[in-house]
């Protein structure tokens, strides 16, 4: 084969290979447009399907400022509150509450009280009771005298002690010449309950010492006192050895009550005498010291 030919025959492989090679070359390209179109074709059918839900931005609204309303402050200005023409201040009493004080016993409270109103106090304004235990008390006392604002008044009530054991209180106040009541006070005491017991024994002799003749008769007596009412027992004893039997007393209240016996002796000589009280004290009193001379011849 000449050249010519050869030449001829190589030309026409490479257009062969050329032509051949030339839509493979491009094939890819078109697949990946061809891919693309596909694509954006589904999506828009997407967006159109009634099935299809789109999902907006959420948008953030800003808060709700509610306006606040300032308090407002209130100065409060002081007011003068103008004096009562009665008024009163307790300063000070006498028997102070809770004291004790024996069943029917006499006692005087007294109250210091200050004028703290506008006007004077007058005699003829007074301490009335109002509530409570009178305790024997009168209805009222007069000041009877003159209590300018800032002065101080002691008035005094006389009153007794129930004769029962207990606590008492009595409530009293001051009232003006226009029967205007102010000022309470009061008065509280314990009555205790009575000890029974012999307080005193006084022994005499009649006569209380004798000389002559013999035997002579001597009259002992015991002055008995108590403290409330009980009974009591005793018994006596002499120097020559003798001894009562136990005796009793009755008493009915607080008091004295003698009790006696006759004594014959007939010897010169200091006889004596004493007494046991055995209820309720155990005690003795005495001895009394009688002197006795018997005359002879």
């Amino acid at each position: 084969m000449d050249k010519k030919k050869i030449l001829a025959f190589t030309i026409i492989l490479l257009m062969i290979s050329a032509g051949c090679a030339l839509p493979w070359a491009v094939q890819p390209q078109h697949d990946s447009v061809a891919t693309a179109v596909q694509q954006t074709v589904q999506a828009r059918q997407t967006q159109m399907s009634p099935t299809f839900t789109p999902i907006l931005p959420t948008a953030t609204l800003p808060p709700v400022l509610t306006p606040t309303l300032e308090a407002t402050a209130t100065i409060a200005l002081p007011t003068s509150t103008p004096r009562p023409c009665n008024q009163a201040h307790f300063v000070s009493e006498t028997i102070p509450d809770g004291t004790k004080i024996k069943a029917g016993e006499s006692f005087t409270k007294s109250w210091r009280l200050k004028n703290t109103g506008t006007c004077t106090w007058n005699p003829n304004y007074k301490l009335v009771f109002v509530d409570g235990n009178q305790m024997s008390g009168p209805d009222s006392v007069k000041l009877n005298s003159y209590v300018k604002p800032g002065e101080n008044a002691d008035i005094l009530v006389n009153l007794k002690a129930p004769s029962k054991p207990g606590t008492y209180r009595g409530y009293w106040k001051l009232q003006s010449d226009d029967g205007y009541k102010f000022a309470q006070v009061y008065v509280e005491i314990k009555v205790p309950s009575a000890f029974f017991a012999v307080t005193s024994v006084r022994l005499t002799s009649t006569p209380a010492s004798y000389s002559g003749s013999c035997p002579t008769t001597l009259t002992i007596k015991a002055e008995i006192t108590v403290s409330t009412a009980g009974k009591v027992t005793y018994r006596w004893e002499r120097s020559d050895g003798f001894a009562s039997d136990k005796k009793s007393l009755t008493f009915d209240s607080k008091g004295t009550k003698t009790v006696q016996f006759d004594w014959e002796v007939e010897t010169t000589d200091t006889h004596w005498v004493k007494i046991y009280i055995d209820q309720p004290n155990h005690q003795w009193f005495g001895p009394l010291n009688i002197e006795v001379t018997c005359a002879t011849g």
